[in-house]
């Protein structure tokens, strides 16, 4: 998936230190449809910003059609929650979770080898199943950019499937994961984010849930 670079003013040059990246001015008070990358650059924005700001994050510009919205959005997730697979990487062996589960009596099957679902194990079909839909979310025939227009059945149906295998990771990371689960999302609100969005969209349905704060809805 691209970075959010429309010009030389947001660019992590070489050389360039952790404490100094995307350390570019923030457009985020308002927003101008202008480049490719607009709508990528305006929810990253809004993220470095304030994670925690999620109603703001999650509020579509009235000039973004919601299916721009919906795919950028995932989009990010995708990139966000590789970071989270990484950190359950070392606590995630094959020996220790030869299945994709996420707590008692919900087990997940794989679709990314072919017509039939095959059985993995739980870090592999996190890996596999980011690593496919950043594939076909990349394929300009079904999603073009930028797109400011409706997309079709079949590109919706499809990011209605990101949505839901990405939340099969979420899940496995807090019913099997919590600590890390917990400390990620304290630091990124990711998955009130993504709550936030499906439901609002009606993207995927929680099975097994999450359970958010008291805080939250």
């Amino acid at each position: 998936l691209e970075a959010g670079m429309a010009s030389s003013s947001r660019r992590n040059l070489p050389g360039t230190g952790s404490k100094d990246l995307f350390k570019w001015t923030s457009e985020t008070k308002e927003f101008k449809l202008t480049g490719q990358y607009a709508v990528q650059e305006h929810i990253q924005d809004k993220i470095r910003q304030d994670p925690s700001g999620i109603d703001d994050i999650c509020k579509c510009p009235h000039d973004v059609h919601p299916d721009e919205w919906i795919y950028e959005h995932l989009r990010q997730f995708i990139i966000e929650l590789g970071y989270l697979i990484v950190k359950l990487g070392p606590h995630c062996d094959k020996s220790i979770h030869p299945k994709m589960t996420a707590g008692e009596g919900f087990e997940f099957l794989s679709a990314c080898y072919g017509d039939k679902p095959q059985l993995v194990s739980a870090i592999d079909y996190a890996c596999h199943n980011t690593d496919f839909y950043v594939g076909i979310l990349n394929k300009a025939k079904n999603f073009p950019r930028p797109n400011h227009v409706a997309l079709g059945k079949k590109a919706l149906k499809e990011l209605k499937d990101v949505a839901k295998r990405l939340y099969r990771v979420l899940a496995h990371a807090y019913y099997h994961h919590k600590e890390l689960f917990e400390e990620f999302e304290r630091k990124t609100s990711l998955f009130r984010r993504f709550s936030k969005l499906c439901t609002k969209y009606k993207l995927a349905n929680f099975t097994p849930p999450i359970p958010l704060g008291d805080d939250e809805e």
